[in-house]
């Protein structure tokens, strides 16, 4: 009801100062307007100001001005509608209402489920394996990798019955492991040998190892990095003629013989980890180990696909809790609302939860930073999963900071306009 008696009033001042407009063109003077008109004009002001409505008085001074008689000045309403029309400008043009920004309440949920995920990090993921580091820190492995290790073997070590019989009928020519040297291929590859043949051997890698184990098998090759980042592509004798029917199960024969391999003490290595020999650069520790170096070595200690699997734990349990915090504090859509409020709303909820995981993971990959600080500088503790999960989040939030905004300007410029024609 107010607000009706609102839009009614401003209806009839905007009637009345069209009447004086009308007036002061015709009689070139401001002193033919009337004094009823005035006094309709204050009264109408009054009553808007008593339902809370901010009204600008503003009067230009006439020569009647010892008279006492004040009229608007077609200036101000030039002056007045200016100010409005800049004011939709900036909300239209400014980027600022397009990222909705987090709540204090959102911080500090996001800041704990960070924390959380360092606490996981720092006593659940440790490291893969009892060590020793630098042979005077005793450092304790993970509880977790240690089970995960247990799986697909007897109590003896061997690997189970079933696959035993896979690893025997999956047999593939990159599984050459017993030398440096091969027959007819002029050249040594260095540093290969039986437990480091699944890192250099392409075909071994979970995820780019399709790809590589495909060409090795068709040609009865294998393809390789060596321990000096060298790029090797040797053919095999004993596989150059592999009958089509083997060749037609190429895909079948790589997902086989990497789920054989998979359970044995060396495992298979981390999706890409293989590319890290060619990072020939750097120098750490007392022995000047350059990246690649450093990367053999923790595969040679237990970093393998299992403790990808345990680092895996942390991201996850970020992905997990924040998911679940943003779905049970998102505002409910209403049932009656244009599309255009749907889809501004959508695109806003998604940028809120983005930018939740990318304060989530801040802290958890600070906290990774501070673990290998606290470990004294064990490469063993560098947790891959979490930092992969750091810089996807950071590619997200560069999306939404540099994507198309055009669309959601044009609403929000929009509402700006309905607001501010209800102000006016």
């Amino acid at each position: 009801m107010k607000k009706k008696r609102i839009v009614d009033l401003e209806d009839e001042l905007t009637n009345v100062q069209k009447r004086i407009f009308d007036t002061s063109k015709e009689l070139k003077s401001v002193n033919d307007i009337s004094q009823e008109n005035k006094n309709a004009i204050k009264s109408l002001e009054d009553e808007l100001e008593e339902l809370g409505v901010p009204i600008e008085r503003d009067y230009s001074n006439t020569k009647n001005q010892s008279q006492g008689i004040q009229v608007y000045s077609e200036e101000y309403f030039q002056r007045f509608s200016d100010k409005i029309e800049k004011e939709v400008l900036k909300e239209i043009t400014s980027n600022s209402n397009l990222l909705p920004s987090l709540t204090k309440l959102d911080y500090t949920i996001a800041v704990l489920i960070g924390f959380t995920g360092f606490l996981i990090d720092l006593l659940l993921v440790k490291i893969p394996k009892d060590t020793t580091y630098l042979n005077q820190y005793t450092q304790d492995g993970s509880q977790l990798t240690k089970w995960l290790r247990s799986l697909g073997i007897n109590e003896e070590g061997k690997l189970n019955k079933f696959l035993s019989n896979l690893e025997e009928n999956t047999k593939v020519s990159y599984d050459a492991s017993t030398t440096s040297t091969f027959e007819g291929y002029d050249g040594e590859v260095s540093g290969f040998y039986p437990k480091t043949h699944r890192l250099m051997s392409l075909g071994h890698d979970p995820f780019f190892g399709l790809i590589f184990s495909l060409i090795d098998i068709f040609n009865g090759s294998i393809s390789l990095i060596d321990a000096k980042g060298q790029i090797h592509y040797i053919a095999l004798e004993n596989f150059q003629n592999t009958p089509l029917k083997g060749k037609a199960m190429a895909p079948l024969l790589w997902f086989g013989h990497l789920l054989s391999d998979v359970c044995t003490k060396m495992g298979i290595p981390i999706p890409g980890w293989g590319f890290t020999q060619l990072l020939q650069f750097g120098s750490f520790g007392e022995k000047d180990r350059t990246i690649a170096d450093l990367t053999r070595w923790m595969y040679l200690n237990g970093y393998d696909l299992r403790h990808f699997i345990t680092m895996g734990t942390v991201p996850g349990v970020i992905e997990l809790f924040t998911r679940i915090y943003f779905k049970y504090t998102s505002p409910k859509e209403e049932l009656v609302s244009p599309a255009y409020a749907k889809n501004l709303k959508e695109i806003h909820d998604h940028v809120r939860l983005q930018k939740l995981l990318f304060a989530a993971h801040s802290v958890a990959t600070s906290g990774n930073v501070l673990k290998i600080i606290l470990h004294q500088g064990n490469p063993l503790v560098f947790n891959t999963a979490e930092l992969l999960g750091f810089i996807k989040q950071s590619a997200k939030m560069k999306q939404i900071y540099t994507r198309e905004k055009t669309g959601e300007k044009v609403i929000k410029g929009r509402e700006s306009i309905n607001k501010n024609w209800n102000n006016i």
